[in-house]
């Protein structure tokens, strides 16, 4: 059995085809806009952090080497028989080169991580991205030229021509219009008259009547 529906507006189907028309426009362009995104966060993690804290990394180890080395220059220097010399400033800078390295050899790691969470994200996202944009092109398109053709066929409908205010309505199809019925005056309604005779209005039988009769 086939599908119908009450539409009560034109209108309204034009503006629902432009909506989704829009809605079409605005959901690629927000794609792209995500795509372009998506490829800024792996430069940033691939090239930037990671970049970045592998060169602090090698700046951290070379200040721990540089660090300790100063270290033992002073005691070498400071140092007297039976007494071992404090070296404060100089423990104090091995300490802070140390800990240094350690939150490069953490940060390191952490881009490590993310790199392989961020990674996914975007296979996730490519995949999802490649479904939704084939819907766009392919259904929402569809849906625009349905609504369109739809619009079209409900403006022709009514572009029809109307029968004139107050005249009768049209004869079914397949049905002739109906002659005129006349009446007779000696017969009443849904009688003929005999053969031979012509049927008059009553008007006019009365004003024949009179002329017979008259002077």
């Amino acid at each position: 059995m086939g599908r119908a529906a009450r539409v009560t507006s034109i209108g309204v189907v034009q503006t629902t085809a432009a909506a989704v028309q829009r809605f079409r426009s605005e959901a690629a362009a927000v794609l792209d806009d995500l795509q372009i995104q998506m490829q800024h966060a792996l430069e940033w993690i691939h090239h930037d952090r990671k970049d970045y804290w592998a060169q602090e990394l090698r700046r951290s180890l070379e200040g721990v080497s540089a660090a300790r080395l100063q270290l033992q220059q002073a005691q070498s220097s400071r140092r007297i028989v039976g007494h071992e010399p404090a070296c404060i400033d100089e423990k104090r800078a091995l300490d802070r080169a140390k800990r240094r390295l350690e939150t490069a050899e953490e940060k390191v790691r952490a881009v490590a991580h993310w790199t392989h969470v961020i990674e996914r994200a975007v296979d996730e996202f490519q995949q999802n991205r490649s479904q939704f944009a084939t819907w766009l092109e392919t259904d929402m398109v569809q849906a625009v030229a349905a609504l369109n053709r739809m619009s079209a066929s409900l403006e022709s409908y009514t572009s029809l021509a109307a029968p004139a205010a107050g005249g009768p309505p049209p004869p079914p199809p397949g049905h002739a219009a109906a002659e005129p019925e006349t009446v007779s005056p000696e017969t009443t309604p849904g009688e003929t008259a005999p053969p031979g005779e012509t049927s008059l209005p009553a008007s006019a039988a009365t004003d024949a009547e009179s002329r017979q009769t008259g002077p």
